[in-house]
């Protein structure tokens, strides 16, 4: 009798996270938008940031893959405020709109963590246990894991290509994105 009650404790929190899950995502469409500034007024900031994001997404998958059918979004921290690490969500976005992994995400939410708490030490892992929980494949959310491909879209096989944080340095994606959001306008 007690495995029982064990089992149902397990399922018990198992739904209460979907419960919690579904309430957070379920006034929300499947597509994302991108909503913050300066890639809503600025069509040259808003495309130079999906160049980014298709550069990010070609080197993680190779170069003759396919990218995302739906072109790259950003909301910033969705649901959070956007105060002081906004660049670390952005580019955050854009290995959540690439998919990949399970191994991936892992390593991509790691990253935001590291990059919020140099930050905001004090809520780099609250944020990090938010997207562990809300970002996961299967969702029907906007800020998903793999949020640029058809939903559902699950965890792919692991790719023998470059860790997301290489490829994110690599590329400089954070620098530039912290530039184009002091900035403002990007180019006019």
């Amino acid at each position: 009798m007690t495995g029982l009650r064990d089992g149902g404790g397990v399922f018990a929190r198992v739904l209460a996270v979907a419960a919690a899950t579904s309430l957070l995502s379920g006034c929300t469409g499947l597509l994302a938008t991108t909503s913050i500034e300066p890639y809503t007024k600025f069509r040259d900031s808003r495309d130079g940031l999906e160049l980014l994001a298709e550069a990010y997404c070609r080197d993680k998958r190779g170069a003759g893959d396919r990218i995302p059918v739906y072109l790259f979004t950003t909301d910033g921290c969705s649901r959070w405020p956007d105060d002081g690490y906004a660049a670390c969500c952005v580019v955050h976005d854009i290995a959540y709109w690439c998919g990949g992994s399970a191994d991936d995400r892992k390593e991509a939410d790691q990253w935001l963590e590291r990059c919020v708490d140099e930050r905001c030490p004090g809520l780099s892992g609250l944020m990090y246990l938010g997207v562990r929980l809300g970002g996961m494949p299967w969702l029907p959310a906007p800020w998903r894991w793999g949020y640029g491909w058809e939903w559902p879209q699950g965890y792919e096989s692991a790719l023998p290509r470059r860790s997301v944080s290489a490829i994110l340095e690599g590329l400089q994606v954070r620098s530039q994105v912290e530039q184009q959001l002091q900035s403002g306008s990007g180019a006019r």
